[in-house]
């Protein structure tokens, strides 16, 4: 120990006191700041005009945690290059996070992202070996950087009555500015945002990572709507028909299987590719749809947080209206009207089928929530196939059957409603199914400037997309035939976790901020309503479509699928919710966090108050039924 001891003190060249340890810290914390803003994933100028537009205050805002952190553990007893290096070690590695996130899914890093570290941290994968090489490389010599600077570069000790003064006035200045500076609506709305003010990306990339990080962290809550009003609830509710029960008793019903395909789409039918001499992804859907309803829902997330988009369809609520929470699924703790509740009240006996852990999510509580009687997850997949470290879609499918087969004979007579999430397409892509010589080379051509990691990340995305198309039409297969009704809903839950350059490039169409086509075209994924030849007889129909109106565009929220299901299917009368969620589907198909369309895209902005009550109601009930129905 003494020898440890004479050598640090040899080795230390640089000696700061107090006021040239302040003075470290201050351009340490300023360093960091510029270095933060500039990991940001665009261009620098584009930072430069956005500091100037905001007249340098947003470099103050994001400084000034910076450095009453390093000064914090300073003061704790760090040393200054110590408190420096630690500080910056974190905020790099939130700049890296939050530009890997914004880059593959047009999403910043926010807080509650800690709580999904591992999937954060997965998506990092998408940018290829080299780049991760880079990173890690970067890191350790950074480590390396910083234990030879806290060697060389020594702080002087001092009383130990200014250390916890010190101490203590860094966290009542932390307290004292907290408020004005970082939970500030006032303030926050006049740092001018680069873009659509309304895209979170925009907000983060124009007021910087870390006031943007307290600042959400501070003010995403759920809040009591404006003008709240829980009585015209209860008036809706008394007015409804529930006769649903009753008109439905004794009827014949048919089995209902959902299945919600993982990163799904249909980006191969862009004309920019051509699948001539390569297996085309679609083959199959693209028979299967026209013998069906289909039609597009805009889901709530990009890339990722597949259970929001379950959320909606389930519930009927939009998970967009509360953003203030880290995925809606945690808002759902105890008994909640859902699908498959009202299926149960109509004598359904309802399954979960998700071949990943039970605990992401917390889908293992949820689901029983939901009403779902027996829930199955990948402790039950015991000797299946496995692709690319997941279950693979054959696995899924076959479960899907074997769990629907084990139904009919155990419990004969008795509707069947089955909702699966598959999981083998989830991303990243780049070298995806490299391994077990599945795909080895591009699996299409293009005339799109692509570079070769782009294509890597499409061919590897590709080929997955169609094991699922192969696996749909063994499903459809196996129910047309059966004796019994059978509808399936095919859908998806997000577009793929593709770089950001992919979609700029396969949309370089640049729309009004806020317009319909700007607020939705990331988020658009098709939908399939099929039924088998028993349940084309059980409705007396030629084709499903009859069974809708053929004037309806069908595309909508994904908050409105489970109720046009239900519809179609006959259902109604039984939830005044899920009715009025079937009217307002025809209003304002398509609802954003900030805005919401009527058909063909016209804005509800400039509307009068009467004609966006119905959106007013929604608002309400949805806060009604997760806080106040209990």
């Amino acid at each position: 120990m003494e020898k440890i001891r004479a050598f640090l003190e040899k080795a230390c060249l640089i000696r700061l006191n107090l006021w040239q340890a302040l003075v470290f810290l201050v351009v340490m914390s300023l360093a960091l700041t510029v270095l933060m803003f500039l990991m940001q994933p665009l261009p620098s100028s584009y930072t430069i005009d956005c500091i100037i537009e905001n007249r340098g205050f947003t470099v103050f805002l994001n400084w000034l945690p910076l450095f009453l952190i390093m000064l914090f553990l300073y003061f704790a007893g760090t040393g200054a290059a110590s408190a420096s290096t630690i500080v910056g070690a974190v905020g790099i590695a939130m700049a890296f996070a939050n530009r890997t996130k914004v880059v593959l899914r047009n999403d910043p890093l926010v807080p509650w992202d800690l709580l999904l570290g591992s999937e954060v941290a997965g998506i990092a994968g998408s940018f290829g070996t080299g780049a991760i090489l880079r990173v890690v490389g970067f890191a350790v010599f950074y480590i390396l950087l910083a234990v030879v600077a806290a060697i060389v570069i020594c702080s002087v000790n001092f009383d130990w009555r200014i250390r916890v003064g010190g101490v203590i006035g860094c966290i009542i200045l932390a307290v004292v500015l907290n408020y004005p500076l970082y939970s500030s609506a006032v303030l926050d709305d006049r740092l001018r945002v680069e873009g659509n003010a309304f895209n979170q990306v925009n907000q983060f990339n124009s007021r910087g990572l870390v006031y943007s990080f307290i600042f959400a962290f501070n003010t995403n809550r759920v809040l009591r709507p404006d003008n709240y009003n829980p009585d015209a609830v209860f008036e809706r509710i008394a007015q409804a028909d529930t006769g649903g029960l009753a008109r439905l008793e004794g009827a014949s019903l048919p089995h209902i299987i959902m299945i919600q395909g993982e990163a799904f789409s249909e980006i191969s039918l862009s004309p920019h590719f051509n699948f001539d001499g390569f297996a085309d992804p679609l083959e199959n859907w693209q028979e299967i749809k026209t013998e069906g309803i289909h039609g597009e829902i805009v889901v709530p997330v990009l890339g990722g947080g597949t259970a929001q988009t379950e959320f909606d369809v389930l519930t009927g609520l939009n998970a967009r209206q509360f953003a203030g929470v880290p995925f809606a699924f945690r808002m759902i703790n105890y008994d909640f009207e859902s699908m498959a509740s009202i299926l149960n009240s109509l004598g359904y006996r309802s399954e979960f089928m998700h071949s990943g852990f039970g605990w992401f999510y917390n889908r293992q509580n949820v689901y029983r929530h939901l009403g779902f009687q027996r829930l199955v997850f990948i402790d039950e997949f015991v000797d299946v196939k496995w692709k690319s470290g997941y279950i693979s879609e054959y696995a899924t499918i076959n479960r899907v059957m074997e769990m629907f087969a084990e139904h009919r004979e155990t419990y004969p007579n008795v509707p069947y409603f089955h909702f699966c999430v598959t999981i083998q397409n989830h991303g990243p892509y780049v070298d995806k199914y490299l391994f077990g010589d599945y795909v080895t080379a591009p699996t299409f051509t293009t005339d799109l400037p692509l570079s070769e990691i782009d294509i890597n990340a499409l061919s590897n995305y590709f080929h997955g997309v169609q094991d699922a198309d192969i696996e749909l039409r063994r499903l459809v297969e196996y129910l047309r035939v059966l004796p019994e009704p059978v509808v399936l809903v095919y859908f998806s839950d997000h577009l793929p976790a593709l770089h950001m350059r992919i979609y700029d490039i396969l949309f370089p169409e640049v729309y009004e901020h806020g317009s319909f086509e700007d607020l939705t075209q990331l988020y658009r994924v098709p939908f399939l309503i099929w039924f088998n030849d028993a349940a084309r007889d059980l409705y007396n129909i030629a084709h499903p479509t009859e069974l809708i109106d053929t004037e309806e565009t069908l595309l909508f929220s994904s908050a409105f699928l489970g109720a046009f299901v239900m519809e179609t299917l006959g259902f109604t009368n039984i939830s005044p919710f899920w009715d009025f969620n079937a009217e307002l589907r025809r209003v304002f198909p398509v609802m954003t966090e900030t805005r919401s369309f009527a058909p063909c895209g016209t804005p509800s902005i400039g509307k009068s108050d009467e004609q966006r009550a119905p959106l007013f109601l929604y608002r309400d009930w949805s806060y009604f039924r997760l806080f106040h129905e209990r």
